[in-house]
């Protein structure tokens, strides 16, 4: 199984860069113990934001989580499963993952299983330092991430 996890956000403006600090933990701390297990593969990139070329970088994905930082919705973390829905954006520089996976779907005839890890960040001022509670949430982020994946 091919998993791939996209992290999403700017790390120059604080809480943003959610997306990022996820994607360099795991780098860190995860990706030895994941790889122990031998059955899944696990990719990781990281995005200023989703573009209309995602939809080809998911393809070959079994399973795609993109993380990003949230100013609303449910503290710390949440996990929930997406599905392909073409939206409408204003503009065409930026793209909702529901829609990169209706591309891919368009595309190449099918998107990967997808979930979004939505992580609560407060402060979003220009600043490369998490803010505390957005620090204390991406722990939260982790461990959601870490129970779906040992699930696989």
């Amino acid at each position: 199984m091919n998993v791939l996890v996209i992290g999403i956000g700017n790390p120059g403006r604080q809480d943003d860069g959610l997306g990022e600090a996820l994607i360099e933990r795991i780098k860190r701390e995860q990706v030895p113990k994941f790889e122990e297990r031998g059955t899944c593969s696990l990719f990781l990139e990281w995005k200023y934001q989703l573009n209309i070329e995602d939809a080809q970088a998911i393809q070959d994905a079994d399973l795609v989580v993109f993380a990003d930082a949230t100013t609303e919705g449910e503290e710390p973390a949440t996990l929930a499963e997406i599905a392909p829905a073409a939206q409408i954006a204003v503009t065409t520089h930026a793209m909702a993952p529901a829609s990169v996976l209706a591309l891919a779907e368009e595309l190449y005839g099918r998107s990967p299983k997808a979930y979004l890890l939505a992580i609560r960040g407060y402060d979003f001022d220009i600043g490369e330092e998490l803010s505390p509670r957005a620090a204390a949430n991406l722990e939260t982020a982790l461990s959601l991430l870490n129970e779906l994946l040992s699930r696989l």
